[in-house]
């Protein structure tokens, strides 16, 4: 059987509609601003959930949180994490603690890089991202700042990964 070609780099929260759209956008946005030929743009960006449906709107707090910086995350749509977006995971990076738990008790043929989002932010004393479902747009606003704050570690090091 052919080894899948591993590419993806995802985002992971539980149901994929407020904090992995937001890191998948940010990273995104970050990726844009590269060099043209900087190996890390043959990456696919993309996000998912361990305990959701696919086709669920990103959450209205979500969506209004990009938008005041820029980012339209409006056509986004939830997935399901499956065993073939793992397989073909060059890395992952998850919300909290809970999702690499979970990620690892589901699934076999890990990718190395399997991280908490926060790992790859400076001067984080918080490891976690708190999920922000259900709360007021503010709770939203605080962590699309935190999920930001890892963004620039998180290029560094694919960047770093990808070289060749």
């Amino acid at each position: 059987m052919k080894e899948a070609k591993r590419n993806k780099v995802i985002f992971v929260c539980s149901g994929n509609i407020c904090r992995s759209p937001m890191g998948e956008a940010l990273l995104r946005h970050a990726i844009e601003a590269t060099d043209k030929n900087d190996p890390v743009r043959k990456l696919e960006i993309c996000s998912a959930g361990t305990s959701t449906v696919d086709g669920i709107l990103p959450s209205a707090h979500s969506i209004e949180a990009l938008e005041s910086v820029g980012i339209d995350i409006s056509s986004l749509r939830s997935k399901l994490l499956t065993q073939k977006m793992v397989n073909e995971a060059f890395a992952i990076f998850a919300m909290d603690s809970s999702h690499i738990d979970s990620i690892k008790r589901r699934f076999n043929n890990l990718p190395e890089r399997l991280f908490r989002v926060l790992d790859m932010a400076e001067n984080s004393e918080e490891k976690n991202v708190p999920d922000p479902y259900g709360g007021d747009l503010p709770e939203y606003l605080e962590v699309r700042d935190s999920v930001a704050s890892a963004i620039g570690g998180i290029l560094r090091y694919l960047q770093n990964e990808t070289k060749n």
